[in-house]
């Protein structure tokens, strides 16, 4: 319970800089973390292929 208030204040500070690089266009703020969504899940699944190549070579 202690960390959840400066969690959501970061939070709060992180949507803020969202929308003010974005001028306030929702559609420009869904565009970047759909963005960053896809880059996570990309580097996710290229871990993942990584560390299954390497155990199938041992």
């Amino acid at each position: 319970m202690f960390l959840n208030s400066p969690a959501k204040t970061e939070m709060i500070k992180f949507w803020q800089f969202l929308f003010d690089n974005c001028s306030e266009d929702f559609t420009c703020v869904l565009g970047w973390i759909t963005a960053g969504l896809l880059v996570f899940l990309g580097i996710v699944m290229g871990l993942g292929a990584m560390m299954t190549r390497l155990n199938k070579r041992q």
